[in-house]
């Protein structure tokens, strides 16, 4: 019964990756979905500053910073579970692939690239559904990306700092990040 009663419904929400490393939003555009990253467990480089997409074939998006970035796009439901024709951009190759995703279960997928014939894969891998009950079973998951969220927090402090006239939201800035580091520390 699974199989046959999809719509895009139950395809959109948050997935995990499966590095569980980066959780791409499925959203609804039209009667397609689409996909955004809007979460990386690294979201800056080795200097601090925000990944980009580096290694786009058009150098003028190479800038786009990698949170944020539409990596898939005009996926169609045409049967069952499955939803195919979209466009999949893999930004560790900077290429992109006509894609085919398959709802194994309501919190499973798998999404393949292809060039030309979908049998051809370039790229495929399996993502779960992003759940608060992932995050209560793994507490050190949850600790990290209290961790990570801290870390972003206070690189848009440092920004705000920059520009030198948000002196009084870069108190309550702090103040934010000083409770969540209470909460932490409760949390051990």
């Amino acid at each position: 019964m699974f199989a046959f009663a999809q719509t895009n419904v139950d395809l959109v929400g948050q997935w995990y990756n499966a590095k569980d490393d980066i959780v791409i939003t499925l959203f609804e555009e039209g009667q397609t979905v689409s996909g955004k990253v809007t979460w990386m467990k690294f979201p800056n480089d080795e200097n601090g500053n925000p990944k980009t997409d580096l290694l786009n074939p058009d150098v003028s998006l190479r800038n786009r910073e990698s949170v944020g970035l539409i990596m898939m796009s005009s996926f169609a439901h045409i049967a069952g579970n499955v939803w195919d024709n979209g466009r999949l951009y893999d930004t560790k190759k900077g290429k992109t692939y006509t894609g085919i995703i398959t709802l194994k279960d309501a919190n499973t997928l798998n999404l393949r690239g292809y060039i030309g014939l979908s049998f051809i894969v370039r790229y495929s891998s399996t993502w779960t559904r992003y759940l608060d009950e992932y995050l209560i079973g793994k507490p050190t998951t949850k600790k990290r990306n209290l961790l990570i969220q801290l870390t972003e927090d206070l690189n848009k402090i440092i920004k705000k700092i920059e520009n030198e006239k948000l002196l009084i939201q870069l108190r309550e800035d702090l103040n934010e990040i000083i409770k969540k580091i209470d909460e932490l520390k409760k949390a051990k």
